[in-house]
């Protein structure tokens, strides 16, 4: 069961403009790639993909803006829920003895580990490219092979 305001938020006009949302957002996150001109072929990876040493603010941008804030923010989303979820049973009276459903700690698992995930394969990735973006002499003692398994 779920709260009334669940069908409001999510009715098919309103999943419409999300998805809408989601790729304006997406465009709108690549169209300064054009002007700094970061999309670039790599050989090392045998893709275009975004040169970290064009521009060392855009490479601190991008890192901040499309990693660090994401993360940051579901941390606190999740370390807000741990604490919640550790308060209620102090709240509760002590005969009652609330208890989470299974489904939705699976639910709640579920959505931690592909946070986990998430961060841990971007991280290297993201972090060589601060890196670089900081110390530029740094990106040719970076090894090849650290380079190249960031990327997968």
């Amino acid at each position: 069961c779920h709260s009334l305001k669940y069908d409001k938020l999510f009715s098919n006009k309103n999943t419409v403009c999300y998805v809408i949302l989601v790729w304006a957002l997406t465009v709108l996150a690549i169209v300064p790639n054009w002007f700094v001109e970061s999309l670039q072929y790599d050989p090392r990876v045998f893709s275009c993909t975004f040169a970290q040493s064009v521009s060392s603010l855009y490479t601190i941008m991008v890192v901040v803006v499309h990693f660090i804030v994401p993360i940051g923010i579901v941390t606190y989303c999740y370390l807000r829920i741990w604490i919640l979820v550790i308060q209620v049973p102090r709240r509760v009276k002590p005969d009652s003895r609330p208890k989470i459903k299974p489904h939705d700690f699976r639910n709640f698992l579920t959505m931690f580990v592909v946070f986990v995930l998430f961060a841990v394969c971007w991280a290297p990735l993201n972090f060589i490219g601060l890196a670089v973006a900081i110390h530029p002499r740094l990106g040719q003692s970076i090894p090849e092979w650290l380079f190249t398994a960031s990327y997968f």
